[in-house]
């Protein structure tokens, strides 16, 4: 069970078991109340027991609570801080979809926009917060809509940034975009200079932000960088898996082997072949290489593979 569903059950059981207690407290004169509280505690119960049967939803879903210096209790949120916040996480999606779809350049608009969209559906209990669901995909839709994905892969960074192990965190941002990145920097330091807490829930997370993750998630937001350049490298290919898109490089004694992913523009017939032709054959590999630097220091370098050219002398 996704952990949003989840919520949604968690919410109904303590309505019921409100309801439950508000029947044990009526006297046999309280008819009409006991008549409402019986129809409301069957209606709780049929959604539970819907919630229960109820397959995970291929659509994208989220809900973000806030708690803190702009939340009231359950009564009211800063309009102000509510709706830069919710602007950011938008943004952080959009730029987390068109960085998957391999749209997202290093500036300017971010392509297919409209993709991203997701819609406020509820305001939700638990301090103060909204529900975001995505519309207009097919109810009868089986697979996860690629919306599903960056949402839930938004997720999965930004519950990085509070992570209080420093390896996972590194292993979780290995693949960032900057631009992700930065956006993630302003949503943090916006929770920050609020004063502001944070539960988020989406797919299988279900993450709360105190204050000290709140700062910790802020700090690494800001002393992180993604640098991305092409690079030349001499070597040998060893092989590549043409289905996963993966190749090992024998670069020599400096480098060692390196491994990574292929380009997705490059197709399975094309790796086929440079198994047969470039295998232990002397060549400049042309690389993406993407290194994620925190306070300076190079915490995780990857490579994509891009082109074979023959190395001069070879």
């Amino acid at each position: 069970m996704t952990s949003l569903r989840k919520l949604e059950r968690d919410f109904a059981r303590a309505d019921l078991a409100a309801v439950t207690g508000l029947l044990a407290q009526l006297g046999d004169e309280d008819v009409m109340a006991r008549f409402g509280l019986e129809a409301r505690r069957d209606e709780l119960q049929q959604t539970i027991a819907e919630l229960d049967r109820r397959p995970d939803e291929p659509m994208a879903s989220a809900a973000l609570f806030f708690g803190g210096g702009p939340v009231i209790g359950a009564r009211g949120i800063e309009s102000e801080f509510a709706g830069t916040a919710v602007t950011k996480f938008q943004d952080i999606v959009a730029k987390v979809l068109a960085h998957e779809t391999g749209g997202l350049g290093q500036r300017g608009i971010v392509p297919n926009k409209s993709a991203s969209t997701l819609h406020i559906t509820n305001i939700v209990r638990g301090s103060f917060g909204f529900l975001f669901e995505e519309m207009g995909a097919s109810q009868q839709q089986l697979v996860e809509t690629s919306l599903k994905v960056a949402v839930d892969e938004t997720t999965r960074l930004l519950d990085a940034f509070g992570e209080p192990d420093e390896e996972q965190f590194r292993t979780a941002v290995e693949t960032i975009d900057q631009r992700v990145l930065a956006t993630a920097r302003e949503f943090f330091d916006l929770m920050r200079q609020s004063g502001a807490t944070l539960r988020l829930v989406a797919g299988e997370t279900d993450r709360s932000f105190g204050a000290e993750a709140v700062a910790r998630a802020a700090e690494r937001a800001t002393s992180t960088t993604v640098e991305d350049a092409e690079e030349n490298i001499r070597g040998q290919l060893a092989g590549v898996l043409p289905d996963a898109h993966q190749f090992e490089f024998r670069a020599g004694a400096e480098r060692g082997t390196i491994r990574g992913r292929v380009s997705r523009a490059l197709s399975a017939d094309q790796l086929t072949r440079f198994n047969r032709d470039w295998v232990n054959a002397d060549a400049i590999a042309r690389m993406q290489v993407k290194r994620v630097r925190h306070s300076g220091a190079v915490v995780r370098e990857s490579f994509t593979l891009l082109a074979l050219d023959h190395a001069p002398g070879g």
